[in-house]
């Protein structure tokens, strides 16, 4: 499983370098590399013919749902789109946050998981277990990628206005490593941190581009930043 290096706060590239790059893609994530960054966050859908694409929302403008199209009629259409294995070959050095994209609203739900088994099998066949986290908004798609592997560490999404305290003794009694939580949540648990420090549990701030917040977190001993700007987030932290 995942080990993350002690007493360093950690900086996230929010789909890459996406303030200065097209999010997940490829030049994203190397360039959040570039600017420092320690890991990459990055989410994960399936195309009609199965296969595993980095895109954020359940469609492609001008295209339609993901769902509907071949990976090569997509990159057709946008040919920045990222496969999975691309997106994960240029990411190679960081530690990547794979989120699985699964809500009960898309038009590519998944209620049975396979995308979870699918990036499961992936991490293991290509030697990644222990680089990443895995992590969703969906709680039975975390659930589903813990009983798959022991071996990856897994995270939980939550939403703005979460009770994040109650939610981090959840994840961490369902036997999650992480908690993803919305900056606004970590704001209105200020005790969160020393929390999840008793459950050896990592906390991962999204999405925080302003300086003086990103240091606030690691002075507060929140784990980390998922941010738009690496380069700034370095910068920050001097």
């Amino acid at each position: 499983m995942l080990t993350l290096p002690s007493e360093v706060f950690l900086v996230f590239g929010h789909r890459g370098a996406s303030a200065h790059a097209h999010e997940n893609s490829v030049a994203a994530f190397q360039l959040a590399a570039a600017q420092g960054a320690h890991g990459v966050e990055l989410d994960v859908r399936r195309t009609a013919d199965g296969a595993l694409i980095v895109h954020h929302d359940a469609a492609v403008a001008g295209l339609g749902p993901i769902i509907e199209h071949t990976a090569a009629e997509l990159r057709r259409h946008q040919p920045a789109i990222a496969t999975f294995d691309e997106a994960m070959a240029a990411c190679e050095g960081l530690i990547v946050n794979v989120e699985i994209k699964n809500s009960p609203i898309d038009p590519d739900f998944d209620p049975d998981d396979e995308v979870a088994a699918d990036v499961i099998s992936w991490l293991h066949e290509n030697g990644w277990a222990e680089r990443v986290i895995v992590s969703s908004f969906n709680p039975a798609t975390v659930d589903r990628a813990r009983q798959l592997s022991g071996a990856v560490a897994t995270g939980q999404l939550i939403d703005p206005g979460a009770d994040a305290g109650q939610q981090l003794v959840m994840a961490y009694q369902r036997g999650h490593r992480a908690l993803h939580p919305h900056i606004t949540s970590l704001t209105d648990s200020p005790e969160l941190a020393s929390i999840a420090g008793g459950l050896d549990m990592w906390l991962f701030a999204w999405t925080v581009d302003d300086p003086e917040a990103i240091r606030a977190l690691r002075d507060a001993g929140i784990t980390g930043a998922i941010t738009n700007d690496p380069a700034a987030a370095v910068a920050a932290l001097g």
